[in-house]
């Protein structure tokens, strides 16, 4: 069944409705499933909603006549989206704050967790626990978070949010523009054959290879119909049978360091979605976000923020 599109047009009956209550009535019989209006909020909130063409977040959005709704969804995936036994438990705390203003919030992820809600409501992410700490902290009941990054469940490392929608304009077109510098480490295996003079750059098209329904969506080189990624690389150290590698996404695809690393033969250990050896002694993928650089969309100052190396990540080094 794989990825579904459904489109609705408001009528004049169900103008004035909240979205989620507007799906709530439309959607189940679309599918032919019965839904619960918090998976729909979810899928609501995860982005797979859009108003006009417009991506819409806000359950609560209320609707106008004639409004055009369209809903992306895999039926398979939202009756199946349990708790990963991979996930990690998580509270927020203000140790891993790495910076805040009036205007945002730059938060230290931990790998294992997904940075935004799933269509499984009982999973826990890095969004709704930087939420509810800054509610619990300023005595807030709904803090505003926006959200202008993603990373991988398994990255760790630096990821930014807005505190204040004024910030959200600059600072959107400051990452489509790739004004923003995002720089990671990541563990992978020796190459087989020498590695190109340090440091390299990889530039290609990835596409999207058609995957089977339930599993996770991967990404390759393509000749054409894809989108640019390039890449550069350095080597910061070697060691018998791994390197520990920097890179400097210039694009923002999906999957981008992983598709190009471990195409040039030097996949990340851990991400056995892209060839990277796993083991007990290999937590999880050995990626992290090092550290962001940009220019603040209120105060136009640069601002560069790090996030030390965590852990897991050391024990994988000795």
């Amino acid at each position: 069944m794989g990825l579904r599109k459904l489109s609705f047009i408001v009528s004049q009956e169900m103008a004035g409705a909240r979205l989620d209550e507007f799906l709530a009535t439309l959607l189940p019989p679309a599918l032919g499933e019965i839904l619960s209006k918090a998976k729909i909020r979810k899928l609501i909130v995860a982005g797979a909603v859009y108003l006009n063409r417009n991506r819409v977040r806000i359950a609560s959005k209320t609707l106008i006549a004639n409004a055009h709704v369209e809903v992306y969804v895999d039926l398979a995936k939202l009756k199946n989206d349990a708790v990963s036994t991979k996930d990690q438990k998580f509270t927020m705390s203000k140790e891993r704050v790495l910076f805040e203003d009036e205007f945002l919030i730059v938060v230290d992820k931990p790998p294992g967790l997904p940075t935004q809600p799933t269509v499984d409501e009982a999973r826990n992410n890095l969004y709704e626990a930087v939420k509810g700490f800054i509610s619990k902290r300023d005595k807030i009941n709904q803090p505003y978070l926006g959200i202008h990054q993603r990373l991988d469940r398994d990255t760790s490392g630096v990821i930014l949010f807005t505190k204040s929608t004024v910030a959200n304009a600059p600072l959107a077109q400051a990452f489509a523009s790739h004004q923003v510098s995002k720089v990671y480490q990541a563990i992978v295996s020796c190459p087989k054959y020498d590695l190109p003079t340090n440091p390299w750059i990889i530039e290609n098209y990835l596409g999207r290879i058609r995957a089977n329904k339930g599993k996770q969506a991967k990404y390759t080189a393509v000749n054409e119909q894809g989108d640019f990624a390039q890449t550069e690389f350095s080597l910061l150290e070697a060691y018998k049978t791994i390197l520990l590698i920097q890179a400097k996404p210039k694009t923002g695809r999906t999957h981008q360091i992983r598709v190009h690393l471990s195409e040039q033969g030097m996949p990340i250990i851990g991400d056995s979605l892209y060839g990277g050896r796993t083991s007990k002694t290999i937590p999880r993928m050995m990626l992290h976000a090092y550290k962001l650089t940009f220019l603040h969309p209120i105060t136009k100052k640069e601002v560069t923020i790090t996030s030390n190396l965590p852990e897991d990540f050391k024990r994988c080094l000795v």
